[in-house]
């Protein structure tokens, strides 16, 4: 398999890898690098707008630029790790009919149900808090965490029709996380 490069990697980083635990470490990190940069750009942004006119310089302005530009990629990066996550754990996943299909069964999934999918998969194996999910999947606080327990459990019985190896486990005070069960270093 043939997979592009479009731009440098992190020291260590293999799209060539046959292990989807490699692609969720990966999202992590792209995760993690993209936070700290958006925290750094508005602080810089915050801290020249504070300045006078006569103070700020050209230099600053393509210090910024050249940060926009690594935020960019390490954007591109971690779309390329979501696609390949997809594809390691052998889902195909049709975004515009929300329709998940693993080893020749599908099943389709409602809006809300696959945003839940999504934030769980790409987050795996860290668990997210009920609110975090209402925020971070549906972008609404104001749903009652019984919506949120409906759906879950929706996902649940679609994700066992497919016979994934994987599951969402729910622990008290952490909340809920996508497990997915690895196989072992040595196997392809």
């Amino acid at each position: 398999m043939q997979i592009p490069l479009p731009d440098r990697l992190l020291e260590g980083e293999d799209p060539r890898t046959v292990f989807p635990q490699d692609a969720r470490h990966w999202i992590a990190v792209y995760r993690e690098l993209i936070g700290f940069k958006e925290d750094l750009l508005g602080r810089l942004r915050t801290l020249l707008a504070g300045l006078p006119a006569a103070a700020r310089n050209g230099h600053m302005d393509k210090d910024i630029d050249v940060l926009e530009e690594q935020q960019e990629r390490y954007r591109r990066r971690l779309e390329f790790w979501y696609a390949r996550q997809w594809q390691l754990e052998g889902l195909q996943v049709d975004d515009e009919s929300r329709t998940v299909t693993y080893r020749g069964t599908s099943v389709s999934l409602t809006r809300r149900e696959y945003q839940l999918l999504a934030l769980l998969v790409t987050r795996s194996p860290n668990f997210i808090t009920p609110n975090q999910l209402l925020v971070q999947a549906w972008h609404d606080a104001r749903l009652p965490e019984e919506s949120l327990r409906t759906y879950i459990g929706r996902v649940r019985a679609k994700l066992g029709k497919l016979g994934l190896a994987a599951e969402i486990q729910n622990r008290p005070r952490r909340g809920y996380a996508m497990i997915f069960k690895d196989l072992p270093k040595g196997r392809n």
